[in-house]
């Protein structure tokens, strides 16, 4: 596979798994995103000025282990072979995540799996947001949007100056937006039809490790 068709099924797989795990940790903190750190921001700047203790603490502690989760991600990608490798780190994150919540009663769920997704969430960001020369943040999709709005614009431009032109590489943050409602779609499904809807990330995150090679 030739790199710009790796790098659009690579924006596209990362942009699915941002969208389950957020969706998945949405429903289970009830209204905190795992991955979408704007909203958590704006959340907890209303919470805190409410007053409400509880939902500042809640959102505060998602917040902060993103962050803390996005340091140690990029300590760590100095001492690995490859960035590539935080992906299986990701994967390890969600199999705890899932072995946790297996550990409660049926139905039942506590918040550590979830705080979980957000470290998970933090090292997917850090790890890459290069895709053939191209920036293209897999967890911000609100970037996402600006930027795919601007390539049409640029395309339409060209058309009315008689030189129209929209490759692939112009839907890359297109990609990472639809993957992202895709991931959030399947969410629903999976958990519905089973107990063990955490673990379904981890074929694509392996996937993408064997995909991508050392030199990125």
């Amino acid at each position: 596979m030739t790199p710009l068709p790796r790098s659009a099924l690579c924006v596209l797989a990362l942009g699915l798994i941002a969208g389950y795990v957020d969706a998945v940790g949405y429903v289970e903190l009830h209204g905190i995103f795992t991955a979408a750190m704007t909203g958590n921001s704006t959340t907890f700047g209303i919470a805190l000025a409410d007053g409400d203790r509880v939902r500042t603490v809640a959102v505060g502690t998602v917040l902060a282990l993103f962050f803390c989760g996005a340091l140690g991600a990029s300590l760590l990608r100095r001492v690995l072979p490859a960035y590539r490798h935080e992906w299986l780190w990701m994967a390890g994150l969600l199999i705890v995540a899932q072995s946790v919540h297996w550990s409660h009663a049926a139905g039942s769920s506590s918040r550590v799996e979830t705080l979980l997704l957000a470290v998970a969430m933090a090292m997917q960001g850090e790890a890459l947001s290069r895709f053939s020369g191209v920036s293209v943040q897999t967890i911000v999709v609100t970037n996402n949007i600006v930027k795919f709005a601007d390539n049409i614009a640029g395309f339409l431009y060209t058309i009315w100056r008689k030189n129209p032109e929209f490759t692939l590489v112009s839907t890359l943050p297109g990609l990472g937006w639809v993957g992202c409602i895709a991931g959030a779609f399947l969410s629903v499904f999976a958990r519905e039809v089973s107990s063990g809807f955490f673990l379904a990330p981890v074929p694509l995150l392996v996937g993408l490790f064997f995909l991508w090679p050392d030199e990125g």
